[in-house]
């Protein structure tokens, strides 16, 4: 009997090795007018795994975060000497992030990072520069 469960045990080992994050792409637009809004898109197919998390960095510091299974989903976080960013969060969520009135010291490198849930937490982590 148990040897008829090892073509189960292996087909549930090679189902969980192909699943997880594919497809993870950062869209930060290259150039944005000071005053105009930005929109950054975080591109990614879970592959049949839950999100976990997905969250925003302008440089090494977390600025914004989304959990679906937490209320609320959304966290937006100071970053100290960063007063300008400015999340507009009735136009933002897992895969998209809106910036208000963006200004010239909000140039620079933005990487998203997305994590699904248990039992992989698979996590990968994408950037893009962004120029006002």
């Amino acid at each position: 009997m148990s040897l008829l469960l090892v073509p189960w045990f292996l087909l549930s080992v090679l189902v969980s090795l192909t699943s997880g994050l594919r497809n993870v792409r950062a869209r930060v637009p290259q150039a944005v007018r000071r005053g105009d809004s930005a929109i950054l898109f975080c591109d990614f197919d879970l592959e049949g795994d839950k999100l976990y998390s997905v969250k925003w960095y302008k440089g090494r510091h977390e600025f914004y975060r989304f959990t679906p299974r937490e209320k609320p989903a959304m966290k937006v976080f100071p970053i100290p000497g960063l007063a300008d960013l400015e999340v507009q969060t009735n136009a933002s969520n897992a895969k998209q992030l809106t910036l208000r009135n963006v200004t010239l010291i909000l140039s620079g490198r933005y990487s998203c990072e997305i994590s699904a849930d248990a039992p992989s937490f698979h996590t990968a982590l994408v950037t893009g520069e962004m120029d006002v």
